[in-house]
């Protein structure tokens, strides 16, 4: 195999942003529904953030900062600050819509 055939195979991430429906269910009971857009990122990004050298920040807020997009046009972006304050309700719908962009289908 050479470099254009694993390309060609889907060896290499694809950046573009893909629209995810995101649903949870907030601490009073209230159903709520968003979109948010999940930019898949390549291997050294998540290795960075679950082994990375700095244990003392939460590899899940660092995640959903660095693969959720908001806004019409995924231009927004949520920092690291803003990702661990999210209500962990919140937070687990959003690892669960990056989980599905980036698990492989069966």
């Amino acid at each position: 195999m050479n470099l254009s055939d694993l390309q060609n195979m889907g060896g290499f991430v694809d950046a573009k942003p893909v629209e995810k429906e995101v649903k949870w269910k907030g601490l009073d009971g209230t159903e709520n529904t968003g979109k948010v857009f999940v930019v898949r990122q390549p291997f050294g990004v998540i290795e960075a953030a679950l082994i990375g050298p700095d244990k003392e920040r939460s590899q899940g807020a660092m995640l959903i900062s660095k693969c959720l997009r908001f806004g019409s046009d995924a231009s927004e972006q949520m920092t690291y600050e803003q990702a661990y304050s999210l209500s962990p309700p919140v937070a687990w719908a959003f690892v669960a819509a990056i989980n599905e962009v980036n698990a492989p289908k069966r």
